[in-house]
């Protein structure tokens, strides 16, 4: 499904946040953080006739930063993505900037197999596990919404490399997660001013608005009083070919009791049954089977072997008593949590026991 999270301060630990109304969006009436506002009013009366005028002090602030920032994910459909082994696992977010302010945000070092790339202007940048701490690839900066209500925004593409070995059904993750932090120094933010690349840190709740700082506000209920951080994952489900052979053995007739309750003497007709099931979701090409039978079989005697594909004739490849089916198709499984659907091909063969 697509997501759409607006954040702002979230707990240190990794989170997606809820979505918020397009009421916190960026419009063309917000006021950029920094803005300084004055205002002086005035007063004028009459005495005697002497006209008189007053002056009030002069009130003046500044305008404080309100962080808001979106992340939507290109999946539209419903989770978990299908995806095939082998293939590349792709999740394209859009992170967007809906604050009064310019923000920066951290990427972590992507994990073994994992690699981030995103534009600025012409540039892209391509982030992978090698990526050195503290890199500079690993900071992406966005402006502010401008005031006409459009936002600043940049695509993130997170690529997974699916094992050629992933079973199928097993789950795969593209993560995203991002620090809000500061774009620059600026010692009007806070009590204290903030250090360009420092974690962006909400205005305690508790402490009062002051006219002589800026200071960083979110939406009631989110507030933490640590670092913004938000998470966004995509699920991905493998789609491959999972394949089980089963054997089965039994006895169709022997010389005394024929075929009613007949037993493994010498003399009887032994049947074995070789199921392949396919509980995948990508249909098996060109499975070889092969069956090395005891050697107390004589496959070249006068009895004549019988040996059936899902109950039609085929004839397989005999090297002495080792038995070759190639080339088989297993079909897929339709829902790998339904036994029921999976696909299956069975082998059956008849020899006789000396």
């Amino acid at each position: 499904m697509k997501l759409k999270t607006f954040a702002l301060i979230a707990a240190s630990s990794a989170m997606t946040l809820p979505a918020f109304a397009a009421d916190y969006d960026l419009t063309a009436t917000d006021t950029l953080f920094g803005t300084g506002v004055s205002n002086t009013a005035s007063l004028s009366y009459s005495v005697n006739g002497t006209d008189i005028a007053e002056m009030s002090n002069t009130v003046e602030f500044k305008v404080d930063r309100k962080v808001i920032f979106s992340v939507t994910d290109n999946h539209t459909g419903a989770e978990p993505v299908i995806v095939n082994a082998g293939d590349t696992a792709t999740t394209i977010y859009t992170l967007q900037n809906d604050s009064n302010a310019p923000i920066s945000f951290e990427l972590p070092i992507p994990a073994e197999g994992t690699e981030y790339s995103y534009t600025i202007g012409s540039i892209t940048t391509t982030v992978t596990s090698g990526t050195l701490a503290g890199s500079s690839d690993l900071i992406i900066p966005l402006g502010e919404g401008d005031l006409a209500g459009d936002s600043d925004l940049v695509e993130i593409t997170v690529e997974i490399t699916v094992p050629d070995n992933a079973e199928s059904g097993s789950d795969i993750t593209t993560s995203l997660v991002l620090v809000a932090v500061e774009p620059a120094t600026n010692t009007e933010i806070g009590a204290a001013g903030v250090t360009i690349g420092d974690p962006i840190v909400a205005t305690a709740s508790t402490e009062a608005w002051d006219e002589d700082v800026i200071q960083t506000i979110s939406i009631a209920g989110l507030l933490d009083d640590t670092s913004v951080t938000l998470t966004s994952d995509q699920a991905f489900i493998v789609s491959a070919s999972d394949i089980a052979l089963v054997k089965g053995v039994a006895i169709l007739s022997d010389p005394i009791n024929l075929t009613t309750n007949p037993k493994a003497i010498p003399g009887a007709i032994v049947e074995y049954t070789l199921t392949i099931t396919n509980s995948g979701l990508i249909e098996a090409t060109g499975v070889d089977l092969t069956d090395e039978v005891p050697t107390a079989f004589d496959l070249t005697d006068a009895y004549l072997e019988i040996y059936t594909l899902d109950g039609a004739n085929i004839v397989p490849t005999i090297d002495v008593n080792k038995l070759t089916f190639t080339g088989l198709t297993i079909p897929a499984a339709t829902d790998i949590n339904e036994k029921s659907t999976y696909g299956e091909t069975i082998i059956k063969f008849t020899v006789k026991l000396p």
